[in-house]
């Protein structure tokens, strides 16, 4: 493909056309960044932007070797609820990859349905993305029986590059009092495990805390604290944190349109962004 014999001269018409879009007023946002990887040794500065189209976003995204394209949109149902939607496609040259997705909320029922598929792991084609490639399908879906109290159920199945087949579910069911708890039972290829939940505030300031806690034959902790920087709370200082084992972790912190994501997953990476906005066209 001519397109992968090229890669300087794509990379230089993905990024006029970026630059171009926020000299215009029109980008809605650009975002620089740069990607460091001890082993294998990897750098790669990396670039995003969103540009809205009417009813539509296009998405576009660019690293050393990969390039990517999408479209995201959503579709107001007045009082029923609310569907978004979108598509992308990724090629490097390493492979290539397909994803697309969607989720409603209609009353009480809210779902979600995500399919990816990519000759190489993905984050060979973007540097966010996890580290497995084939294919994956991702079901999820919520009910909420009363104001205070909502079932969820998540499923999932996984095919590898190497054509070994996988699948996992959550059942949760979460109380919404003062502080929100959600318990809930899951299995991840075979797997088991138990889900302890908690979310709410901290203070009269409005930090929030977010802590998810899987435990038994999987084991992960997940935290969000999010907490304003000014009354307006215009500005939020976000921290986030994840440790599982076997040994893996990240570490990431944002405000003022500054990002930083430290991880280790058998090497460590660190990934440093910092993203402009800009006036749309309304």
């Amino acid at each position: 493909m001519k397109i992968l014999r090229y890669p300087h001269a794509v990379r230089f018409v993905v990024l006029a056309f970026c630059f171009q879009l926020a000299a215009l007023g029109f980008g809605q946002s650009l975002t620089f960044g740069l990607f460091g990887r001890l082993s294998p040794d990897h750098l790669t500065p990396t670039l995003e932007a969103t540009l809205p189209l009417g009813e539509l976003e296009l998405r576009a995204r660019l690293q050393r070797d990969a390039l990517g394209l999408g479209l995201n949109g959503a579709l107001e149902l007045s009082a029923l609820g609310r569907l978004s939607y979108g598509a992308g496609f990724s090629l490097g040259f390493a492979g290539w990859g397909l994803q697309a997705g969607a989720s409603a909320v209609l009353g009480p029922v809210a779902a979600s349905l995500e399919a990816l598929y990519s000759t190489t792991p993905r984050s060979s084609l973007w540097v966010g993305d996890e580290a497995e490639g084939g294919l994956k399908l991702g079901l999820g879906g919520r009910y909420r029986l009363e104001p205070r109290q909502t079932l969820g159920l998540q499923l999932g199945f996984k095919n590898s590059l190497a054509g070994i087949a996988s699948g996992s579910g959550e059942l949760s069911y979460a109380l919404r009092q003062e502080k929100t708890y959600t318990f809930g039972l899951g299995v991840d290829d075979s797997r088991l495990y138990g889900l302890l939940g908690w979310r709410g505030e901290l203070d009269e300031a409005g930090t929030l805390l977010e802590a998810t806690l899987r435990a038994g034959q999987l084991n992960r902790l997940e935290a969000a604290l999010t907490t304003p920087l000014d009354e307006e709370q215009l500005n939020n200082l976000k921290l986030r944190l994840t440790v599982a084992y076997p040994w893996a972790a990240t570490l990431g912190v944002e405000a003022y349109g500054f990002r930083a994501d430290a991880s280790y997953e058998g090497s460590f990476s660190l990934w440093l962004r910092y993203r402009l906005s800009f006036g749309g066209s309304e």
